[in-house]
């Protein structure tokens, strides 16, 4: 079997770095017939990478997490572990790891570093597409198991627990043990006879070494031979931001306590020698980390196998490892309660000498031999499992998406050139994605209510799901907290090439939110959705244009259960339409502006599903009077249907013209039509069939869809059937060539929204 291990590794001082270089060992002691490279993630400063690293890929280069997939898939591995924690892949969160495993070839196998109880929506999301992408998935607790399984980001079958790992030799180490091991640790050895506390590991903030600091001097009353070892230098991405300044503040607060005497620093990495000779002359080892969301920790490992007491925090990791025993747990930040569980340690041998047999217990299944055959036997799992079909395909006609609806096959095969990890590309050139015009919110918004819609349809695909939960991140950082608005736009690189604001593109997050949360086919997405909608709502939208209103009504109208506030923003919002709509109606003109613009037919569905919710009898006559005048001006159901062009029309001045005026050949031109014109007109009626019940909406429904099938002015099907992309516009003599996302949006969402009526498992919300 060939593996491949994607991690930071030596000479890059790192925990996760080491971990792996032993991992690797133990996999190649395990079976000699085994072959493992690294492809190794730098900091991006110059290192001589060790023979066994293939690859080496910068960790802030998002470029480069494309390449390393790309190198791995041209090595022909027969599977990829992944060494996986937020911290050492490039983006925020970590979220260039998703460019990586998205290209690669064979399966994977991911091992979490860090599972926690509280992740961001971005950290969630990113653990659920690791996951969701991996053939086996591995934790270091059943702690760690059960929460990444209650939390829905992983199935629990593809969950496995494989313990970290300590060397052999630690075995031999004897608590208290006056022995010297290896080389022995020179800095130690210049103080015989003490009676030694230890931690060793990177130095941060997170490791609480003050608490144990604060707690030394009542035992030192007691115990003046006493020496706390202090072993590790400064983690190098703290370094980095901050210099030494822990480190520094830690030696002020050892002056200040005048402990000197009784505080040892060793500010350097530690060899495994090294490691040896001081857990063997450690009476009590001291884990006094700050945070509970810690589900790993070496060290602990380390001590535990070399039959060390412990005194630690009840982050996770010590919760399981040490309930049967092996130490003591004292609460977050206590220096009082370390000190008691410490000095109770020293002045009783009998019950520190059980301890010490309990950890030496443990220690047996922590060995690197016995977590080699582990993680043999699960790469095993992953190659017979084989990699999960989640990539877009290379070529139309292998591994495309299709989705039944009545009378016709939905392909995917163009969105799924369009959707990419960060985002989904807004315009091509023909079928070819154009990057340079970047991400917006308005197609992520529209990307997640098309995969939201396929639920009804019981695709369930896994592609489509990614999709969700992608655009659901998206949205999530699109919005502002402090300003209480939201990007629209954003290059490929991450950033965005505007300002904060209100416009279209947050009304149709709310609306897409509000579809997600009503229609999610998992427990994130909709509670990703329901956290972000409730921040949208409480900076609600400017009541001054017209379509972000209808737009966020929309996506209130489809909220399962009411709420006093929600209730109160549709009812102030849909006044708003309404109240546009008298000022602006005549006998000729019926409807809510001086001017038809783009996705007219919106304003209507907007009144009607409000209608529908609330059984306003007032919204529903607005609704249905505006739809049908908005119909006839496109001539529906008259012949081909003629929507308003790009150039708009105007109400003429002066003598109103009648209702059909307009249409006929001495009109002007009024510029391209546009797909998301006849999605609107569509969805509007298949709206005003749920509420009615009429089925001559319906009627109306189909027959503006076959606008994109050819039933308009030309007679050309402005659907691609071959790659389910859609034209961006019908000129005045042909087809736009180029098939953009809101186009190609636009024809799949007017699709599944004729295909949800007659889908038992969707209730409309008037039911």
């Amino acid at each position: 079997m060939r593996v491949a291990v994607v991690s930071t590794y030596p000479p890059r001082p790192c925990g996760i770095a080491t971990f792996t270089q032993d991992l690797r060992r133990a996999l190649l002691e395990a079976d000699g017939s085994t072959e493992v490279c690294v492809a190794a993630i730098t900091s991006g400063a110059g290192q001589d990478p060790a023979p066994e690293v293939a690859v080496t890929l910068r960790q802030h280069s998002r470029t480069d997490h494309v390449r390393a997939a790309d190198a791995l898939n041209d090595l022909g591995v027969d599977v990829v572990l992944l060494e996986h924690e937020f911290g050492i892949y490039g983006g925020e969160s970590g979220q260039w790891v998703l460019d990586l495993v998205g290209r690669l070839e064979a399966p994977s196998v991911v091992t979490l570093h860090t599972v926690l109880g509280r992740p961001s929506a971005l950290q969630s999301f990113v653990l659920a597409e690791l996951c969701h992408q991996a053939a086996q998935v591995t934790v270091f607790s059943e702690t760690a198991r059960g929460m990444l399984t209650a939390a829905g980001l992983a199935a629990p079958e593809r969950v496995s627990v494989v313990n970290h790992g300590a060397p052999v030799q630690l075995r031999s180490a004897t608590a208290g043990g006056a022995r010297r091991v290896g080389k022995g640790l020179p800095e130690l050895d210049g103080h015989p006879g003490r009676t030694v506390l230890s931690t060793f590991g990177l130095l941060s903030a997170g490791k609480g070494i003050e608490t144990a600091i604060r707690a030394l001097p009542p035992v030192v009353r007691r115990h003046p031979e006493l020496l706390y070892v202090v072993a590790g230098r400064t983690h190098p991405e703290v370094a980095r931001l901050e210099g030494e300044r822990y480190r520094e503040g830690l030696e002020r607060l050892v002056d200040e306590l005048d402990l000197s005497r009784h505080v040892l620093f060793v500010d350097r990495f530690l060899t495994d020698d090294e490691v040896q000779h001081l857990l063997g002359r450690t009476e009590v080892f001291l884990t006094p980390y700050r945070s509970e969301e810690q589900v790993v920790s070496g060290v602990l490992t380390f001590a535990l196998a070399a039959g060390c007491p412990v005194v630690s925090t009840p982050y996770r990791y010590a919760a399981d490892l040490l309930s049967s025993g092996a130490g003591i747990l004292v609460p977050f930040d206590d220096p009082g309660s370390v000190a008691d569980a410490v000095g109770r340690l020293l002045d009783e041998p009998q019950q520190r000498q059980a301890m010490a047999e309990q950890a030496h217990t443990i220690g047996a299944s922590h060995t690197w031999p016995e977590v080699g055959r582990g993680m043999l036997e699960t790469l095993g799992r992953a190659c017979e499992r084989g990699a999960p079909a989640v990539a877009a395909p290379s070529s139309l006609g292998h591994g495309v998406l299709q989705l039944q609806v009545p009378g016709h096959d939905l392909r995917l095969a163009h969105l799924q050139t369009l959707v990419e990890p960060g985002g989904m590309v807004q315009h091509a050139q023909g079928l070819n994605p154009d990057r340079s015009t970047g991400y917006c919110v308005d197609d992520l918004a529209r990307l997640a209510m098309v995969a939201t819609a396929t639920v009804d349809r019981g695709a369930g695909d896994a592609w489509l799901r990614t999709a969700l939960r992608r655009s659901l991140v998206f949205l999530g950082e699109a919005w502002d907290v402090p300003t209480g608005a939201m990007h629209n736009f954003r290059a490929v690189d991450g950033s965005w090439l505007d300002r904060p604001h209100h416009g279209d593109h947050v009304g149709r997050a709310v609306w897409a939110l509000g579809e997600v949360v009503a229609a999610a086919p998992d427990r994130w997405s909709r509670s990703t959705a329901r956290a972000l909608l409730e921040d949208v709502l409480a900076s609600p939208l400017p009541s001054g244009h017209l379509r972000p209103l209808a737009f966020a009504l929309l996506g209130l109208a489809r909220l399962p259960q009411r709420d006093a506030a929600v209730e109160a923003l549709s009812t102030t919002w849909a006044g708003a339409l309404a109240a546009a709509y008298r000022r602006h109606r005549s006998r000729e003109w019926r409807w809510f502006e001086d001017h038809l613009t783009y996705d007219n037919a919106r304003l209507s569905q907007a009144l009607l599903a409000t209608a529908g919710r609330t059984g306003g009898p007032v919204l529903l006559a607005i609704g249905l009077e505006s739809l049908d005048w908005y119909a006839a001006q496109c001539g529906l159901g008259t012949g081909p249907l003629r929507l308003v062009g790009n150039e708009w029309r105007r109400r003429p001045a002066g003598e109103q013209p009648s209702s059909r005026a307009r249409l006929g050949s001495g009109q002007r031109d009024e510029g391209d039509e546009q797909p998301l014109d006849a999605a609107a007109l569509v969805e509007a009626f298949v709206e005003a069939y749920l509420v009615t019940g009429d089925d001559d909406h319906l009627t109306r429904a189909r027959w503006a869809l076959g606008w994109f099938h050819g039933r308009n002015r030309l007679g050309l099907p402005v659907v691609d059937e071959e790659s389910g992309g859609c034209h961006d516009g019908l000129g005045a003599n042909g087809l736009n060539a180029n098939e953009g996302a809101e186009s190609t949006l636009a024809y799949l969402q007017a699709s599944l929204a004729l295909g949800r009526v007659r889908n038992p498992r969707r209730q409309s919300a008037t039911a």
